[in-house]
């Protein structure tokens, strides 16, 4: 598949076939998403791809839990009819054949290091700091490899939806899969063979979206 043709053709697949995904499919899709960038190449990711039923369950129910009772609060009231077709939808993927959990294994760079080491009594460290936090880079490298990830996973037939919804249950999530210390759940993607064919739904043009400086 051409690149063109896999980033407009993928869409977000919450609906699966009742069909497993071989491993070397999902062995190839890592092969080729491997190669997405990372802050001073430390690729510091790791992926957990579940494919145990009950496990799936667990990490559904977790997140439905905490969704059944946010959307409950009077605050919910002014959003009920999104907030009850998001009740109802949100834990789809608990009949995907696949969830891939995304771990970051924490990210230190020696900008990092350097400023920690300044401590908390600079100023000017504490905001060059707040300011990496801000937009921190194990998010950023995470969010350009599963990019890739979708775009390959597509490629070969399957289909995947990327959330961060289940992180409202991240403490649960972690303790279902027992994640270890300082890895911390990051995302997580539903995969399997599509059993749907969404439309496109509607882009900002170029015009919308760049601003040149010159």
């Amino acid at each position: 598949m051409e690149l063109a043709t896999a980033i407009t053709d993928r869409r977000s697949i919450r609906k699966y076939l009742d069909k497993d995904v071989p491993d070397e499919l999902l062995i190839q899709a890592f092969e080729l998403a491997r190669w997405a960038p990372s802050g001073g190449n430390f690729q510091s990711w790791k992926f957990l791809v579940v494919k145990n039923r009950k496990i799936i369950n667990k990490v559904a129910n977790a997140f439905q839990e905490k969704v059944d009772t946010f959307t409950n609060w009077p605050e919910a009231e002014e959003y009920r009819e999104t907030a009850e077709s998001y009740r109802k939808n949100a834990s789809f993927f608990r009949e995907a054949p696949v969830l891939i959990v995304a771990l970051s294994c924490g990210y230190k760079s020696v900008a990092d290091l350097i400023l920690s080491k300044k401590g908390e009594k600079d100023p000017l460290a504490m905001q060059m700091m707040e300011n990496r936090r801000s937009v921190p880079t194990s998010i950023q490298q995470m969010g350009g490899f599963v990019a890739h990830l979708l775009l390959v996973l597509h490629s070969l037939g399957l289909g995947a939806c990327w959330m961060s919804g289940p992180l409202i249950a991240k403490g649960e999530i972690e303790e279902i899969l027992e994640v270890p210390g300082g890895e911390d759940v990051v995302a997580c993607i539903s995969v399997g063979y599509p059993a749907e064919n969404p439309s496109a739904q509607p882009r900002k043009t170029v015009d919308e979206l760049v601003v040149f400086v010159r």
